[in-house]
């Protein structure tokens, strides 16, 4: 684990050979509490922090804690126990180099162990921490960013940006509503209206003048730069239909009274208040690459519908959060090659996602060769990403993300995914002749609970899987994220449809994700992973993890934020599903599996690891409890046995 966070030659032991003032803090810091010198198990510097860690062979012997929860610091605990001897290293580290210090306890076997942690600043109580199951936020690049969040209770980097952006789409909500009486729905168009405007025209806002300049209202400034830009060769859309649509969603701008009606409290047009804000605070980052995996229009259609009410939870519109796109994505390892689909779009995340895989690994792949990475950013961009979305308002949204992050092409269509065809997403291209294309990767998140009754069943989760599941080549994957209720196969069809999908594919693994995953919607979600085109064997081991925990809570007026464990809970999940890494039932249960069966970890957890001591004790311990309640409540009777006279003769003789 050392050598993956870059450590290839950690101080060991006697520490002979780390910096002076690392070897002379060890003097007479025996665990014993002799005069003899500490020797820790390993000691590392990461950043501007020391980390010490130490070993115990047994699971057991993790960490001893008192009453109050404060890792006990007395000689017997601290030879016994790995966490205890780890933080007493770390006090005497911290107190005589005057660096903060994490101790960290690994207890156990390679396939079963508990790695604890505590952070220990000079002269101060230590601080126990979650455990980790990986040493991932200790390297150098992520130690500062683990302090501030673990340590500190900041808000992870990522966070406060997405906060920032939050708190933009609420002035601007607040702003739609009362300046403009905007409808909830028109939101987040004239966003992406005025981002597209802005980057034809970044010096549209001079012209914002609230009179009618040259005979032009703002809104029809504003809608003009985003027609001119849609028109172009640069964002080069393709079909005129698509253009179209874009249009007709933003048509509104042009006449709108109360936009384009100078207010007398702002002393300008809403409209010209409302271009000001993005310009100042959203459009550097939604063109960002940097932030590439942060759906920023997303984020904001997101907020504009949980401002409104109903509008997006009543079509099962569930936005899917960066973070998971991100991991599902990396779960089914999209690469530069890949001709990725998103069959339920929506605002473009799961695209922006793999975009950025698919750029970074072909970043890598070209190094200097600068023509020949062009050339394949430009291939990824016109041919190698395909949405549809059947929402006339989020194909503005997904269409807009998919221009401003750098693909204006993104094969972004409005349509109904059952009723598209091949020819539909691979039309004759002079470009390719001769390419057989095919789609070699799915990530999607189907519309939630549409199979309401008999004549809507066509339209469950498992059968937007089923139907995306053909669209791919033979060994293509597919990630989904869709409730938990979707993987059990409540009705015929269902049933039918999880039949199908064995016959004639492969499940490969569910995730059951944390419940607050989408804070605030009330949906328990798994992701699913498939290979297409390989039917289900009867030996074939299916992966179910419990990934309930996977270092996300929720933070009150925030919302769901790392805790400090996201990346370490990230890369233990994929070396579990991805490389096979062992853990205990309670994570990870590999089993055969039917269509008949729940798709989900509960339906096939045991407990594999045998009851502890304590755990015998707490057992006994509650029954004794629960008979004395029976006799003291007047029932003993039901719990004694009676003794039949027969059963005395047997006694005595």
């Amino acid at each position: 684990m050392l050598r993956d966070i870059g450590f290839a030659r950690p101080w060991e032991q006697s520490c002979s050979d780390a910096p002076a003032y690392i070897y002379a803090a060890l003097g007479g810091a025996s665990k014993s509490g002799g005069a003899g010198r500490g020797k820790p198990e390993f000691v590392i510097e990461s950043s501007e922090f020391i980390v010490v860690v130490e070993d115990k062979a047994r699971f057991e012997d993790s960490v001893s804690l008192d009453e109050e929860g404060h890792v006990k610091l007395d000689p017997a605990a601290r030879i016994k126990y790995a966490l205890n001897g780890a933080v007493h290293y770390a006090k005497t580290f911290a107190d005589k180099t005057t660096k903060n210090v994490f101790a960290v306890g690994v207890a156990g076997t390679e396939s079963h162990y508990d790695m604890t942690v505590a952070f220990v600043a000079p002269r101060a109580e230590p601080k126990v921490l979650d455990s980790l199951e990986t040493l991932t936020t200790f390297a150098p690049e992520n130690i500062d960013e683990y302090h501030r969040v673990a340590v500190l209770g900041e808000l992870p980097r990522e966070e406060r940006e997405v906060r920032e952006i939050r708190k933009v789409a609420g002035v601007l909500h607040e702003g739609m509503r009362n300046y403009a009486s905007l409808e909830n729905e028109n939101k987040a168009t004239l966003v992406s209206a005025i981002l597209l405007a802005l980057k034809y025209r970044p010096e549209l806002l001079d012209d914002l003048t609230g009179d009618q300049r040259n005979g032009y209202r703002d809104g029809e400034k504003v809608y003009n730069a985003a027609k001119e830009f849609l028109e172009s060769p640069e964002a080069d859309l393709g079909p005129k239909q698509k253009i179209g649509i874009m249009l007709d969603r933003f048509s509104f701008i042009r006449r709108h009274v109360l936009l384009n009606r100078r207010n007398k409290d702002l002393g300008k047009t809403p409209l010209q208040h409302f271009t000001e804000i993005l310009d100042h605070d959203v459009f550097e980052v939604v063109s960002d690459p940097s932030h590439s995996a942060f759906d920023v229009l997303g984020n904001f259609y997101g907020e504009f519908v949980k401002y409104g009410g109903s509008d997006g939870n009543s079509l099962g519109i569930v936005l899917t959060p960066h973070h998971i796109t991100d991991l599902m994505a990396e779960l089914i390892d999209v690469n530069s090659n890949d001709v990725v689909l998103d069959p339920t779009a929506g605002s473009g995340a799961f695209l922006i996602a793999a975009m950025r895989r698919m750029f970074d690994e072909a970043t890598d792949r070209y190094g200097v060769d600068k023509a020949g990475l062009y050339d394949k950013l430009d291939e990824i961009k016109k041919f190698q990403l395909h949405g549809v979305e059947l929402q006339d308002k989020l194909f503005a949204v997904g269409t807009t993300n998919m221009i401003l992050r750098g693909d204006g092409k993104a094969n972004f269509q409005r349509h109904n995914f059952f009723d598209v065809t091949r020819d539909d997403f691979f039309p004759y291209n002079p470009e390719r002749p001769g390419r057989l294309e095919r789609f070699t990767k799915v990530l999607m998140n189907p519309p939630y609970s549409q199979s309401k009754d008999k004549t809507t069943r066509h339209l469950s989760e498992l059968s937007f899987i089923e139907r995306a599941l053909s669209q791919l080549e033979v060994r293509g994957r597919l990630a989904a994220i869709v409730p938990q209720s979707a993987m059990v196969g409540k009705t015929k069809e269902d049933k039918a449809l999880k039949a199908k999908i064995m016959k004639h594919h492969t499940l490969d693994a569910v995730l059951t994700m944390n419940p607050d995953t989408f804070h605030g919607v009330g949906t328990h979600a798994v992701v699913a992973l498939f290979t297409a085109g390989m039917p289900h064997t009867s030996s074939k081991k299916t992966t179910f993890v419990d990934f309930t925990d996977d270092g996300y809570k929720v933070r009150q007026h925030v919302g769901l934020v790392d805790d400090g464990r996201a990346a370490d809970r990230r890369k233990h999940v994929l070396e579990v599903i991805k490389d096979g890494v062992p853990d205990d039932t309670a994570f990870v249960v590999r089993s055969e599996v039917t269509a008949t069966d729940e798709w989900h970890h509960s339906y096939f957890y045991f407990n594999d690891q045998p009851p502890t001591r304590e755990d015998f004790f707490g057992t006994v311990a509650d029954y004794l409890t629960w008979q004395i309640d029976m006799h003291t409540h007047g029932q003993g009777h039901l719990i004694t046995p009676v003794v039949t006279p027969e059963a005395e003769e047997v006694e005595k003789a």
